[in-house]
């Protein structure tokens, strides 16, 4: 059964199959500046919503084919390149922002008698990537805008 995913990690039980997050925890804040005022009470005033925190616990295992290294390096290497992707649970986004991996803390590592880990706990912490506030546009974006923008004015024939 599928559950969702977070970029190329795939939460789902089947048969043979298990990866799903355990533990799921998360917190949110507002953000408040106080202003001190002589002689009275300090004013907080609302300065806006702040970034939403989320963390599980993956148990990687062989036995149930998740492939503890392979799905390892892809969370490190979306921790690492700094990817951000939407969560997905349930067929639903869990929010309307996009998410980052912020930490990985490995534990509970069990290896097989040739040195490969063949049952793992990631411990996952993922932070809200606001996407509204951003100037930032990738350059293959721009190039496909105007794609788009060339092939509804005259057609695909032409290109």
């Amino acid at each position: 059964m599928y559950i969702g995913y977070f970029g190329t990690v795939i939460f789902g039980v089947a048969e043979h199959y298990l990866v799903t997050p355990d533990d799921v925890e998360r917190s949110g804040e507002a953000r408040w500046q106080t202003h001190d005022v002589i002689l009275k009470k300090p004013v907080p005033q609302f300065i806006g919503p702040g970034q939403e925190e989320l963390s599980f616990k993956l148990h990687l295992m062989t036995l149930y084919n998740a492939m503890p290294s392979q799905q390892l390096a892809k969370l490190r290497e979306m921790r690492d390149t700094g990817i951000v992707c939407p969560l997905i649970i349930g067929g639903m986004p869990v929010s309307q922002n996009y998410w980052y991996i912020e930490s990985i803390d490995e534990a509970d590592a069990v290896y097989n008698a040739y040195g490969k880990i063949i049952a793992i706990t990631a411990n996952v912490k993922l932070k809200e990537y606001d996407t509204t506030n951003t100037d930032e546009e990738s350059t293959l974006n721009k190039v496909g805008r105007i794609y788009n923008g060339i092939t509804t004015l005259f057609g695909r024939g032409g290109l």
